[in-house]
């Protein structure tokens, strides 16, 4: 009623001035709304002056918090501003804890099976204080009393807008503050925060197939049509996409307003230091796998579609560079796995092995399986657990039909019948003078192409000196990145002496004149 009291006012003006009157509804509406503004005579009294100066006490919160109204709050967890729709306010009155005003609000979100209306899953309390508070200063409040709510409205609206553009699962670029949930040894559920970085697929289906019992996704209870959403509805949209993140290697809630489209590295597959036989191989097969114009199938149907690559080699030698560079060349995420990752007991590994595979194939992701040694080692009579390990890999190889990129360090010992399945083998050498220097050129020049208009310092004669020094490609990489670092800490340009001085501390240097 007290909420109703100036519609109802708005309606006897309008009843009054009706041609004819009704005098019966006129009669009504006036004893009505004469019955809304006196039952809150004392309530309206002390309103007024507290509204006026931008306050509230606790009792008389619902007072601001009529139904439907959109309400503004600054989500913690993912550092960034939320607009949600109030559908009730409920106060508890308790003795063995302080009292509490419960918000109950919605939002539009897709719970992995629909998409529409489903409520807010964090309880939103606002525990009993007393005097006054700022209106502002609460963590949940009506919009209307944002300092700009009009910027927040339309901040909402794109957000909104984006958000239900995106088409599951798609691959972004996120980095800064996600969530998930886990359980402590009582099964209590907390969300905690973490750091996300790096490529992310969004998810909603995988994220609730893989987390079932996770409480921080709500259920949809009113379906909706994407395409017909209202400017309200778009605005209350979820500020969170679930889905996995590659480089963290975690399922979560991330930020809308940090995911970004992905912007692919064309130049990452040329400026691979690789036989050039093998690299126009390797381009050829995963090009045409991508492009799905090659029909060529096994005797058995969905067997023999994947491509499968054997990389062997020292650390350092290129394996992983090539698989980042088949996934930019694809355009596809990569998604990196170790054999630890998988378990050791056989039944384990057949089920985790499993879900990656079929991740990976929906996700149309590059699979990288790094130390891949334990699934490859020849199968011996006496060692029953690895012949285990090893056939359940084989199994489910045979059926892969994505791009599967293997790495290991000894390729000698694998097992003969991997010869079947793998497409392309290559065995990485340490790496000559002459590949280091070509391998100290090209990330030099993906350093000036990152730092535009920032000047580099650093000669052919310099680079030179650099490949006699023995170094596998990734320490040349960490040397580059750690020198850029110390230059720019120092405010200096990038030069020969911020890559000594790293030589240096880690003690790969030699003696280099210049």
């Amino acid at each position: 009623m007290f909420h109703s009291r100036m519609a109802l006012q708005e309606k006897l003006e309008q009843a009054r001035a009706a041609e004819p009157i009704d005098e019966d509804l006129v009669s009504e509406l006036a004893i009505t709304t004469d019955f809304a503004q006196t039952e809150h005579v004392t309530q309206l009294a002390s309103l007024s002056s507290l509204l006026d100066a931008g306050e509230i006490t606790w009792e008389l919160l619902w007072t601001i918090f009529p139904p439907n109204i959109l309400v503004y709050r600054y989500h913690r967890l993912v550092e960034q501003d939320q607009v949600l729709e109030l559908r009730s306010i409920k106060k508890f009155k308790l003795v063995s804890r302080p009292s509490y005003w419960q918000l109950n609000c919605r939002i539009v979100t897709d719970d992995g099976v629909k998409f529409g209306f489903a409520y807010e899953p964090f309880q939103m309390l606002i525990e009993e204080f007393s005097g006054t508070r700022k209106i502002v200063d609460l963590h949940t409040y009506p919009l209307s009393y944002h300092s700009n709510p009009a910027d927040v409205r339309a901040e909402a609206l794109s957000r909104g807008r984006r958000y239900t553009a995106l088409r599951e699962p798609c691959v972004m670029e996120t980095s800064g503050p996600a969530m998930f949930e886990k359980r402590d040894s009582q099964e209590e559920a907390h969300v905690f925060k973490f750091a996300s970085q790096g490529r992310t697929i969004i998810d909603p289906a995988g994220f609730r197939s893989f987390n079932p019992n996770i409480e921080f996704m709500p259920d949809v209870h009113r379906g909706l049509s994407r395409q017909e959403l209202t400017d309200e509805q778009l605005i209350v949209s979820t500020p969170v996409a679930f889905g996995f993140c590659f480089g963290n290697k975690k399922w979560g809630a991330f930020a809308m307003s940090r995911l970004k489209d992905v912007d692919w590295d064309d130049q990452a597959f040329k400026d691979l230091v690789l036989d050039k036989s093998k690299k126009m191989l390797v381009r050829s097969m995963v090009k045409q796998h991508s492009s799905k114009d090659d029909e060529f199938d096994d005797i058995v149907k969905g067997k023999g579609k994947g491509i499968v690559c054997l990389f062997s080699g020292p650390p350092g030698s290129g394996k992983t560079l090539t698989a980042e560079a088949v996934a930019e060349l694809t355009k596809r995420p990569l998604y990196s796995v170790s054999a630890g990752d998988l378990g050791i007991d056989p039944e384990t590994v057949d089920k985790r092995l499993s879900e990656v595979l079929e991740q990976s194939h929906k996700w149309n992701a590059v699979l990288l399986l790094d130390e891949a040694d334990v699934f490859l080692q020849q199968r011996e009579s006496h060692d029953i657990k690895r012949n285990a390990l090893v056939s359940i890999f084989l199994r489910q190889l045979e059926y892969y039909q994505g791009i599967l990129i293997l790495t290991t360090n000894q390729i000698a010992q694998c097992d003969a019948a991997f010869e079947s399945r793998v497409h392309i083998s290559h065995e990485y050498p340490d790496l000559d003078e002459t590949a280091r220097r070509q391998i100290w050129e090209m990330f030099l020049r993906r350093l000036k192409d990152v730092q535009k208009g920032v000047a580099i310092d650093v000669t052919e004669e310099d680079i030179s000196h650099l490949a006699k020094i023995k170094m596998n490609g990734r320490k040349i990489k960490n040397t580059l990145n750690s020198a850029r670092i110390v230059a720019k800490d120092l405010g200096e340009v990038f030069s020969i002496s911020h890559i000594k001085l790293v030589l240096g501390a880690t003690k790969s240097g030699v003696h280099m004149e210049r």
